[in-house]
């Protein structure tokens, strides 16, 4: 009886420690795997939290890219209206003088101006799209007013006057829409006479009709 008892007692406890050492080879693989998990979701917000960072950068890289080529379009709409205005009531002028050599205006004189207008109005805010348009209508109104060759008629130093007024109001709001400083308020706007100084286009004014 007490060989049986020790034998019991000597062969029982052999389980304990491979019980303990399997917990602990388990422990081992499910803190290995743990942890794994752990570094790789951090990793996986450290990525996320890049990538967003690189899109907000690249996002605003394209607005900036997208500011500057609309600017530009502007500033290129801006330009080519006014030098077509500006070409229109030289015309107009020209043919009050009779250095055209044409009794009648060609039914399309305008249509260069007038595309360029329509053009305008895509990029331009309200006020300096209506001195384009009023200027256009001064110079358009000053051609078609004009007697050929005849500039001792009142009537063309009268439209010409319109189109000076015109086209300096036309000037002032161009240059402000596109942010251009200004110096010296009381003076004209750069590019512009204020009085006229023949047959080089830089004056001119019309009555305003509907071009």
């Amino acid at each position: 009886m007490l060989l049986l008892a020790g034998a019991s007692s000597s062969t029982a406890p052999l389980w304990v420690p491979l019980l303990v050492a399997a917990i602990g080879v388990i422990g081992t693989l499910v803190a290995g795997i743990a942890g794994t998990v752990i570094a790789q979701r951090w990793a996986n917000q450290r990525d996320d939290k890049t990538w967003a960072r690189e899109r907000l950068r690249e996002q605003e890289r394209w607005r900036r890219e997208d500011e500057t080529r609309t600017f530009e379009h502007r500033r290129e709409a801006f330009e080519e209206c006014y030098q077509a205005v500006k070409a229109l009531a030289k015309r107009a002028y020209d043919h009050g003088y009779g250095f055209d050599d044409t009794p009648e205006l060609p039914f399309d004189w305008n249509s260069d101006a007038f595309a360029k207008l329509q053009r305008l109005g895509i990029y331009a805010d309200r006020i300096s799209f209506g001195a384009a348009n009023r200027a256009y209508n001064a110079a358009w109104s000053w051609g078609m007013r004009t007697k050929y060759d005849d500039p001792d008629d009142p009537e063309f130093y009268e439209c010409q006057q319109k189109f000076d007024d015109a086209e300096h109001d036309m000037l002032v709001f161009m240059r402000q829409a596109l942010s251009i400083p200004e110096g010296d308020l009381s003076l004209p706007p750069p590019g512009y006479r204020d009085e006229a100084d023949g047959p080089d286009g830089d004056d001119g004014a019309v009555e305003e009709e509907p071009g």
